[in-house]
């Protein structure tokens, strides 16, 4: 089915193929002894609600950057026909500086992505964690950060969320394509080498304070690394996943109060611009 502004979809059958795909990444990460983590707001789920939240509709997952690039190494192979793993190498259409992996034959195309020509299927997002050095940490933070919103802008027409009757909405849409425009004349090639380069900057340097961050983040949050691993693990829709080892300080820094829900009104997944749990749409 297609999904527009004004209409109800079933969270639950998306849910349970994400928790399909989370089942398939769980059983390669213990086979091959790579760590995870619940991540963000399904590391919040998993605590508060024991799985989803209720008005959620993706899975997030970390790993450190040794155990996230083991992970592409092999995932593919022992994926199978079943499942893709999007990444810039694998899908070069992608506006994305970390990885997915998707179920074939299934749709979620998510509103700020809907006029790119990629993989749309329905899908789990796994984050790399990378090493912040101790001085000039915010400055190179927000030039990493920089270089990932280069990457979005440039792949991605209109990064809207949902199209919106006003004058503003059009407005910013006109001048979202027209910075898409304007980044073809940057080189594809040498801007993903260029956050290949510098994300790992850190790698393998220890810290003092060894702070680690995702560099996809839309905001500036990082983390002393022993707050994510070693991992505990936790209750999710009935199953144990591993989440941060401090969760209760992770999920503090990310969200303050974090067993308060929110009010109504701000209760809402990403509502796909065309989902299918059994057809590709795009």
């Amino acid at each position: 089915m297609g999904v527009d502004e004004n209409m109800d979809y079933d969270i639950r059958a998306v849910q349970l193929v994400e928790l399909d795909i989370l089942k398939k990444i769980d059983r390669i990460c213990k086979k091959h002894g790579i760590t995870y983590f619940l991540d963000g707001g399904t590391a919040l789920g998993a605590v508060r609600h024991g799985g989803f939240i209720p008005w959620d509709d993706d899975i997030d997952l970390g790993m450190l950057r040794d155990d996230y690039d083991r992970f592409i190494e092999i995932a593919q192979a022992e994926l199978g026909n079943d499942y893709f793993l999007q990444t810039r190498k694998t899908d070069p259409k992608c506006p994305f500086s970390f990885a997915k992996v998707r179920k074939e034959g299934t749709t979620f195309v998510e509103w700020n992505k809907r006029n790119v020509k990629m993989h749309h299927g329905i899908f789990v997002d796994i984050f790399p964690y990378d090493v912040l050095p101790e001085e000039g940490r915010e400055e190179y933070f927000r030039k990493c950060a920089a270089l990932d919103r280069k990457l979005t802008v440039k792949m991605t027409p209109d990064r809207a969320m949902q199209p919106q009757r006003s004058l503003k909405w059009l407005a910013g849409s006109m001048a979202r394509r027209a910075k898409y425009y304007l980044m073809k004349f940057t080189s594809t090639h040498k801007l993903d080498k260029k956050i290949e380069e510098e994300f790992v900057k850190y790698r393998g340097m220890r810290f003092e304070d060894q702070q680690v961050t995702c560099h996809a983040y839309d905001a500036m949050y990082y983390f002393p690394e022993d707050m994510l691993v070693p991992t505990v693990t936790v209750e999710f829709e009935g199953e144990r996943f591993p989440i941060p080892g401090k969760y209760h300080e992770f999920l503090t820094k990310m969200y303050g109060d974090y067993m308060e829900l929110p009010p109504e009104e701000e209760r809402h997944g990403h509502k796909p611009a065309k989902l299918s749990v059994t057809e590709v749409l795009y």
